[in-house]
């Protein structure tokens, strides 16, 4: 395909340099350093040139192309953008990130004839407020066409001899996360092991108390760190669901806080208290803390620091995939950040159809199909075979899970669902577009 990626900031980079390796990518930008780098390390077509500038699309008005991406850190250039692509340029698909949440309220996509807009920091907000719902987890993804959850959680103490053991028709072990490898195999279960479990809601639950001792069972007090968009659009979310606390060191960012939040939260201004918080604001009570800083070092140090005061479940705002696994290493819960949703959201998209959804997880080590088979799909009555490749392969039948084997028979409403590496999802991915 054809793209055109609005922005070379870090979203932008991670999505050219995704994309390149299959497609024609274009990255237009008036940082002429920004895009040299680029330029050097993967195989783009720079343009320089403003965004919101009519000029710089007349150079792409002699060919058409699939997908228009803007994706810069201003709501005012993308939706400019996009309106200037529709009217220079020939693009089947427009996708733009919004940072505003109002925006995911409003039918601003539609009036503006947007194929998928993508809102970060709502997803992030959304992604922490399921943690809720799994206290035992670290984290929690919705699939499309299933009611059927992917929770992730660390194993503190092995309580069983085989992951085998803790299977069932509503549960299953979907990979095991171990020394910076997503694994697939029987292995024997080790101390730290962060497990994924797909299955119905309940049955994951109930599993997730009786082998997590540790974690509290339930989520009623909690902390926030950073009153600026994202932890307020947080404690939007939580509210009216536990004892929050918002803690802040700027003056301004605390009285919008207050004025949002009403008397549905504490506010805590942190200028002056920073080290004497955890005790005099009894934040060391809190069942879970969340640091939203805008950097994930400045999101690691807090959560350590609510750990030495006690705090069993901190998260941390995880934009880097580089302290992805060193925030496992030290028992910090990593929830995406508003550029990783970004970058996900609009990957996935790409990467999916009417009928097949695709999703990644364990940091993106992790690829997952989902395919639905709709009343007069031709796959109905029809046997399949799972491929030769290493993963799990399920069908999701009713509020059962069947293992997909050799001649599995599908019939209408089931759900076919895989789980492979990364390294293999385009094998993956045509498997199971061609069933």
């Amino acid at each position: 395909m054809d793209i055109i990626i609005a922005g070379a900031g870090r979203v932008g980079y991670r999505l050219a340099e995704t994309l390149s390796l299959k497609h024609n990518v274009y990255i237009i930008d008036k940082n002429a350093e920004a895009l040299s780098r680029l330029g050097e390390a993967i195989d783009i077509l720079p343009i320089l040139g403003d965004i919101e500038d009519p000029d710089t699309y007349k150079a792409l008005q002699e060919k058409e192309f699939d997908i228009f991406i803007a994706v810069t850190d201003s709501d005012e250039a993308n939706i400019l953008s996009t309106l200037i692509a529709a009217e220079s340029i020939e693009a089947q698909t427009k996708i733009i990130r919004l940072r505003n949440p109002f925006f995911a309220k409003s039918s601003i996509a539609q009036k503006l004839e947007i194929t998928q807009a993508v809102f970060p920091f709502v997803d992030t907000a959304k992604s922490i407020a399921a943690l809720l719902d799994y206290p035992k987890a670290n984290n929690v993804k919705s699939l499309p066409f299933s009611d059927f959850k992917l929770i992730s959680l660390t194993l503190n103490e092995p309580l069983f001899d085989s992951y085998a053991q803790i299977e069932s028709q509503q549960v299953r072990v979907v990979g095991v996360e171990r020394n910076k490898e997503l694994l697939f195999t029987g292995d024997a279960p080790k101390s730290g092991d962060l497990v994924y479990l797909f299955g119905q809601s309940t049955a994951i639950k109930k599993l997730c108390q009786r082998i997590d001792a540790k974690n509290p069972p339930n989520i009623k007090r909690v902390a926030i760190f950073g009153a600026d968009l994202l932890g307020l659009e947080i404690a939007k979310i939580i509210k009216d669901r536990v004892a929050l606390k918002l803690i802040e060191e700027d003056p301004a960012l605390c009285e919008r806080a207050a004025e949002t939040l009403q008397n549905s939260a504490t506010i805590i201004n942190s200028k002056y208290i920073e080290h004497k918080l955890f005790e005099e604001e009894n934040i060391k009570a809190a069942d879970m803390t969340i640091a939203t800083y805008a950097e994930d070092e400045a999101n690691i140090v807090k959560s350590l620091e609510a750990k030495e005061y006690g705090v069993q479940k901190c998260v941390a705002i995880n934009n880097d995939t580089q302290y992805y696994d060193l925030m496992h290493k030290l028992s910090i819960i990593p929830i995406r950040g508003p550029k990783s949703s970004a970058y996900y959201a609009i990957v996935e998209k790409i990467g999916s159809s009417a009928i097949i959804a695709q999703k990644h997880y364990c940091g993106g080590r992790g690829a997952l199909f989902v395919r639905k088979i709709f009343e007069g799909s031709k796959l109905i009555e029809r046997t399949v075979k799972p491929p030769n490749v290493l993963g799990r392969y399920f069908i999701q039948r009713g509020d059962e899970i069947v293992t997909l084997h050799k001649n599995a028979l599908l019939r209408q409403g089931d759900i076919i669902v895989a789980f492979t590496l990364s390294l293999y999802e385009e094998e993956i991915k045509r498997w199971i577009e061609n069933l």
